[in-house]
């Protein structure tokens, strides 16, 4: 007679192993693998350092110690590389996405070309949240934001769906704003250097931990003007520069805003596509998260101008899915602001 209690007793054993074979079997996935960072900027720009940063740190942390190579795929401001991750990578865990922080809401915008569901894709994290401002030349002929409303003020831009472009036609539509978007830069330092040359005024997006980087000596040197911060909350920074949600006159208003800057909370986004084990997207997750905890990680970004204030993967699909809960209304007021009708 077979004795039940210890049949239970060895069939949950059982049962407990045969739960622990998957994470196993993905931990040991990773030894002698290559993993592929795809960046969808060129190399230099803000969103490629972030990239090298992380992938010269994170592979300490998973098991199996893969190799890393970080590829640049610029194009259509990181269109280009969303699709291609999350459509013709291989989805075994190997390949990462690193968009622009706007890119995961181009799908509510209608955006050309999107071949992705940004509520399907697996979510790694971001290193932090951001700040962008809006930062013109000296002799660009205005100081403040509200100069803006009586003088054009020509800005780069890289493609539609992205903040250099988002953010100025959203501050047409609302402020009364006079910018004129040039689109087409293919990265951050193609749109600096740009400014530098005079062949535009302005941008319509700077990540300030990048201005920090590359244009703070032209900024004490009075060759730069930031006119406005693009945020939830102010850099602390620029506590004289106002930000953008002082501006906002009504609730709709405020309502516009909290999509427009729905980007600012996941400011490096990265991702694997749907379908990949969800097994290797958790080591993948805990990797990401648990370096940027480490002590000597956040040193290295505090040199290199990375500020690390860790967003979670699982907080990014929730931010995402309550933007994309939005009323129709709300979201075509904005796509009408943003010029995107």
């Amino acid at each position: 007679m077979i004795n039940s209690r210890k049949f239970v007793f060895a069939a949950a054993g059982f049962a407990s192993v045969s739960l622990l074979v998957p994470a196993s079997q993905a931990a040991d996935f990773y030894a002698g693998k290559r993993i592929v960072f795809v960046v969808g900027y060129g190399a230099g720009s803000g969103y490629d350092l972030n990239a090298r940063f992380i992938a010269r740190n994170i592979v300490k942390f998973i098991p199996g110690r893969p190799q890393i190579l970080v590829q640049n795929m610029p194009g259509a401001g990181t269109l280009k590389a969303a699709n291609y991750v999350a459509g013709l990578a291989p989805k075994d865990g190997t390949v990462i996405g690193f968009i622009a922080r706007g890119m995961a809401l181009e799908p509510l915008f209608g955006g050309k070309g999107v071949r992705f569901d940004p509520l399907k894709l697996n979510w790694i994290g971001s290193t932090s949240r951001e700040v962008s401002v809006i930062a013109v030349r000296g002799d660009a002929g205005v100081n403040t934001i509200e100069d803006v409303r009586n003088k054009q003020i020509v800005v780069a831009g890289p493609a539609p769906g992205t903040d250099g472009v988002t953010y100025p036609n959203v501050l047409n539509s609302m402020l009364g704003t006079k910018f004129k978007v040039v689109i087409g830069y293919r990265s951050g330092k193609a749109m600096a250097l740009a400014v530098k040359r005079g062949e535009v005024q302005g941008r319509g997006s700077w990540s300030w931990a990048s201005f920090r980087k590359e244009a703070m000596d032209d900024y004490k040197a009075g060759k730069l003007k930031v006119l406005l911060q693009m945020g939830v909350r102010k850099s602390p920074d620029l506590p004289h520069v106002p930000l953008v949600l002082d501006y906002a006159k009504s609730d709709d208003q405020k309502r516009v805003l909290d999509i427009v800057l729905a980007g600012q909370a996941m400011a490096w986004p990265s991702f694997m596509a749907a379908g990949v084990p969800a097994e290797r997207v958790a080591i993948i997750q805990k990797a990401y998260m648990t370096m940027l905890a480490d002590k000597a990680v956040r040193t290295e970004g505090d040199k290199i101008g990375i500020d690390v204030d860790a967003v979670s993967g699982a907080e990014i699909l929730t931010l995402l899915k309550k933007v994309y809960a939005s009323p129709k209304a709300l979201v075509d007021s904005v796509k009408k602001m943003a010029g995107r009708e």
